[in-house]
């Protein structure tokens, strides 16, 4: 069977997978049959509906009680095959059979399957008792189709009650339409109006042979005497010019042949034509993500106002007072003493020093998760919404997609605000790294003096936070609007000397660019379901490919032995 899978919940399904099974199976019987020696026998499948004696023809021409007759319906519940010991791990080797024998040999009971026997008379033909195609088990219709398929030479038998039925006719039909060699056969006949009807019915459909007649007699017998002695059936047994036999096996190869290749072809253009169904939706999605994250994008500066102007003046002032010029000197003597006597002030003074790293650490870490704080999600949020509402008035705007409509409401996650959160948080981790490798930076340019002037960086660090946080709060245009109106004053001049504000700016255009690719990123995730589930639907380009692989060249028929 072809490994091609197509979502069940797709609305093509059912069509698709009935070109799957019907193309797996011609493929597997191509394979197999395609593979067998030149001398195998002729392969010779009686098929039949329910009661039309299929099982006493069998028995007939086998000469021997081999399939089982009777009242009860269906008799034939699996298939029965009369084959020349030598050619029997071939045909156990179909892979129509070896699944059912393999587990019927766990039970012992694989020889109700294969009926081996050594006359050299019989040797020349494989004989298979179908089960009825018209039995109310789906399994058994599709045991009979399964043999349709690798026979060489079809034996249909109907009788005066079951001629007209649409089961035979449909047979009838594909015997024709396929071409191959069948023998048509009237069962049970008593009425000469039923079985010229049943002549006429064939010509119609193109059958020029006239159907083979076989008489009604009464009770149920398991096979009649003699019947294979008559011509129309003895010359299947009788020993073919290897000419002949050749040509019957060349001409069923080459239709099997034909249809596998046919039927990969139009399951391929089937997928294809829903994988093409699906990329279009996808395309819409992603050109519905650039217009709402564009959208985004623009919304994503804030409007100066005195109250947001006055809400950033008593932060930075706060952050001055935190880092204040005392605060700075002893830190620098500190680290300096330390530097010249490390050895004697590592033993005397390593709590101390310990826990005014522990309390330096806890007052950044404290103003970092001020700065992440004042990141406004709101336009995300709102982003990520429309983008839901777009993608949902899209899916419901043509009846073609109600079933990715459907797909979608089960399978793609929508994201609340906490989610939001802990997703920009994820996709922008870095403000402590970022802000430390600024800071560094920073001072690595200065020169010591340079660094006295700026409170030895911690006023600078007190700049570099005031940064961040107005600019994932309000974007460049608010940094822009405050850095004249704000921060320029609090800052003195020999500060502003060093160029500290165009630090701060291209410090500021870093930030925002990773701030808004943080953005842009979670709605772009939320899009990304969305085609992850519809791309999952049907086989990727590898998969469509594959079927071309299989596929095989028409008019090559080929055999390894």
């Amino acid at each position: 069977m072809l490994d091609i899978v197509v979502d069940s919940r797709l609305e093509n399904f059912p069509i698709l997978e009935k070109m799957r099974c019907h193309a797996g199976r011609l493929l597997d019987a191509w394979l197999w049959k395609s593979h067998l020696a030149p001398a195998f026998p002729l392969i010779v499948c009686l098929v039949g509906g329910t009661g039309t004696g299929k099982s006493t023809l069998f028995n007939s021409l086998a000469m021997s009680p081999i399939s089982d007759v009777g009242r009860k319906r269906p008799c034939t519940l699996r298939p029965k095959i009369l084959v020349h010991e030598d050619v029997v791990p071939d045909l156990q080797a179909c892979p129509f059979l070896r699944p059912m024998i393999d587990a019927m040999r766990s039970t012992g009971c694989a020889d109700e399957v294969i009926a081996a026997h050594s006359d050299p008379d019989t040797a020349g033909v494989v004989l298979v008792d179908t089960p009825d195609f018209d039995s109310v088990e789906l399994e058994h219709r599709r045991m009979s189709e399964d043999f349709f398929l690798i026979s060489d030479v079809i034996i249909f038998v109907t009788s005066q009650e079951k001629y007209a039925d649409l089961a035979g006719h449909q047979v009838s039909e594909q015997a024709l339409h396929w071409g191959k060699l069948t023998l048509f056969v009237m069962n049970k006949t008593s009425s000469d109006a039923a079985y010229e009807d049943f002549g006429t019915k064939l010509r119609e459909l193109g059958h020029a042979a006239e159907p083979i007649r076989i008489e009604r007699v009464d009770s149920f017998p398991v096979l009649l005497p003699g019947l294979r002695d008559r011509r129309e059936f003895s010359v299947l047994f009788t020993p073919l010019h290897h000419q002949d036999h050749d040509d019957v096996r060349t001409r069923e190869l080459a239709n099997l042949q034909t249809r596998t290749s046919a039927a990969l072809e139009e399951l391929e253009n089937a997928v294809k034509d829903e994988a093409r169904r699906i990329s279009t939706v996808i395309a819409r999605i992603n050109g519905l993500f650039s217009e709402v994250a564009r959208e985004m994008d623009a919304r994503l500066d804030a409007i100066l106002s005195q109250d947001v102007e006055g809400r950033v003046r008593d932060r930075l002032q706060e952050l001055l007072r935190k880092y204040d010029i005392l605060f700075v000197p002893r830190s620098m003597v500190r680290k300096a003493f330390q530097k010249l006597f490390s050895t004697i002030v590592d033993i005397l003074t390593n709590g101390a020093r310990a826990r005014q790293e522990d309390a330096e650490r806890a007052m950044r870490s404290e103003d970092l998760h001020a700065a992440r704080a004042a990141v406004r999600l709101e336009p995300v949020e709102a982003a990520v919404a429309t983008l839901n509402l777009k993608i949902a008035e899209l899916l419901c705007s043509d009846a073609a997609w109600d079933d990715l409509c459907k797909i979608a409401g089960s399978d793609v996650q929508r994201w609340d605000r906490g989610q939001i959160a802990a997703l920009y948080d994820d996709a922008f981790p870095g403000v402590e790294r970022l802000l430390e490798e600024e800071f560094q930076r920073i001072r690595e340019g200065l020169s010591t003096s340079d660094q006295v002037k700026l409170y030895g960086s911690y006023t600078l660090w007190a700049l570099l936070l005031i940064t961040v946080e107005v600019v994932v709060g309000g974007g460049l245009t608010l940094l822009d609007a405050v850095l004249g109106t704000v921060i320029v004053p609090f800052i003195p001049k020999w500060v502003l000397d060093l160029k500290v504000i165009d630090m701060l700016r291209d410090i500021g255009k870093r930030v925002d660019g990773e701030h808004r690719k943080a953005l842009r990123g979670i709605v772009e995730q939320q899009a990304k379901q969305y085609v992850a589930v519809f791309s999952g639907l049907v086989p990727d380009e590898a998969g469509i490919r594959s079927l071309r692989k299989v596929r095989p060249e028409t008019g090559v028929a080929t055999r390894s032995r």
